[in-house]
């Protein structure tokens, strides 16, 4: 769209809003009567239900032309040149009484065409002729090569390093789900919560010797209160490093500014991948991270074939409300999260209401969720993230950069690093619940 365009929109809009203001200053004069006599307005359900209905779309029109405006200095920003035209340049310049050759006479009259022309363009006269015209800027150079009696020209304009499309999404990580808790240590260590017997319960002040009601006599004794269990066992677990490196030319590196910045980013999101698939996975073997879904304890759940996913999640959800831990975050996969952003209800009504239009958080029954590569299709879990398992960071990732790698100081190349060093505790793993989701069929399985 150009601005002519944008502005055409405006206008429309403009004249929209005046129309629909104009609906409700009538609505308000016929509709809206003063039937007391008292100053209190009498309007039927159904008028109420209008006059709002006439607020809110002159509303939405207000608020399209709020985002039209920016949008239209946007477009004039864009329709502007990126500098002053070469004929207007010319032109200006001209009049100041500046003669300009062109470039082809420019050329003939320059002492390198005059050295080959004396030579009968024949033999070894190579050089470099430049020219400073002044046509695109000051600073601009026309260039011309000379080889053998030949020449070349390069094509009228200028070129423009477009650089390298960054990537746009943040992707989100296992780690957002966690509060940030970090170490000095090396390795991590306590006591695991497995489980949990609550026998509770109300305890008369005395009991017959039997445990019986109270005789009232002198073989009474005074209650005793019921005893309850827990399980705990000890555990360790490692901090642990991730990373990797690449090997880059120092030249790579001093022409194009922008590709370290987009190298690192890339190293660092490479990490944090890795590090939401020993958080979900490892498997605690030497120097691995044991993940949450390996940890003994860890509840699972198997959704029924009459539940679409998000009736999947929220029984899996009560799996966890059952062994008194309130849950708080889901990770799935990005596919997984598709099909849950796109169930409909009877009606043809998204289930799931989340707002892109305003950034609203992604949230599915009330739990943040997080949807990552890492977590397998048609897997998620869910949990007390803080709570029933904390993620420690003894280092945050880091960017090294370096020459004093293998032959990288006499062969030209740097090396570029990103590393982190992280540890992960599971307290309570009764409070996460594994789930497997099941297809969905409306008849249960049971044919039609």
């Amino acid at each position: 769209m150009s601005a002519s365009a944008s502005r055409a929109r405006l206008r429309e809009l403009q004249q929209a809003l005046e129309t629909k203001t104009a609906a409700i200053n009538d609505f308000a004069s016929k509709r809206l009567r003063d039937e007391t006599g008292r100053g209190h307005f009498v309007v039927s359900k159904e008028d109420h239900a209008e006059y709002l209905k006439l607020i809110n779309e002159a509303n939405e029109i207000k608020g399209l032309i709020d985002a039209e405006k920016k949008a239209l200095g946007l477009y004039e920003y864009l329709d502007q040149p990126e500098r002053d035209p070469v004929a207007g340049v010319i032109a200006a310049q001209q009049a100041r009484g500046m003669q300009y050759k062109s470039l082809s006479q420019a050329f003939i009259e320059s002492e390198a065409y005059q050295a080959m022309k004396a030579a009968g363009f024949r033999g070894d006269v190579r050089g470099v002729a430049e020219f400073n015209q002044g046509l695109y800027s000051f600073e601009t150079k026309d260039i011309f090569t000379m080889s053998a009696g030949t020449h070349t020209t390069p094509a009228f304009g200028h070129g423009q390093d477009v650089g390298i499309s960054e990537r746009q999404r943040r992707t989100n990580r296992v780690r957002d789900l966690f509060p940030a808790e970090s170490t000095t240590a090396n390795i991590l260590y306590g006591i695991r919560q497995t489980g949990f017997t609550n026998n509770a319960a109300v305890t008369p002040e005395r009991t017959a010797q039997n445990g019986g009601p109270a005789t009232g006599g002198p073989t009474d004794v005074f209650g005793r209160l019921p005893q309850s269990a827990f399980q705990f066992t000890p555990y360790t677990a490692p901090i642990v490093e991730i990373g990797h490196y690449v090997l880059v030319h120092k030249n790579t590196l001093a022409d194009e500014n922008r590709l370290r910045g987009i190298i690192e980013r890339d190293l660092i999101d490479g990490v944090k991948l890795s590090e939401d698939y020993e958080i979900l996975f490892g498997d605690g073997v030497g120097e691995n991270m044991l993940g949450l879904t390996q940890t003994p304890g860890i509840q699972l759940y198997t959704g029924l074939p009459t539940d679409k996913k998000t009736a999947q999640i929220r029984r899996a959800m009560t799996k966890a409300i059952l062994a008194y831990y309130e849950p708080n975050g889901v990770v799935l996969h990005p596919l997984d999260f598709e099909d849950i952003e796109l169930e409909e209800d009877k009606t043809g009504a998204y289930r799931v209401a989340v707002s892109v239009a305003i950034g609203a958080e992604k949230r599915v029954w009330r739990l943040n969720v997080v949807d990552t590569p890492a977590m397998l299709e048609g897997k998620f879990l869910i949990g007390s993230w803080g709570y029933g398992a904390k993620l420690y960071d003894r280092e945050q990732v880091t960017v090294q950069v370096s020459t004093e790698h293998a032959t990288g100081f006499t062969d030209g190349y740097v090396t570029i690093k990103a590393s982190e060093r992280v540890g992960l505790a599971v307290d309570r793993p009764e409070s996460f619940v594994y789930g497997t989701f099941t297809p969905y069929d409306e008849n249960g399985g049971g044919g039609a």
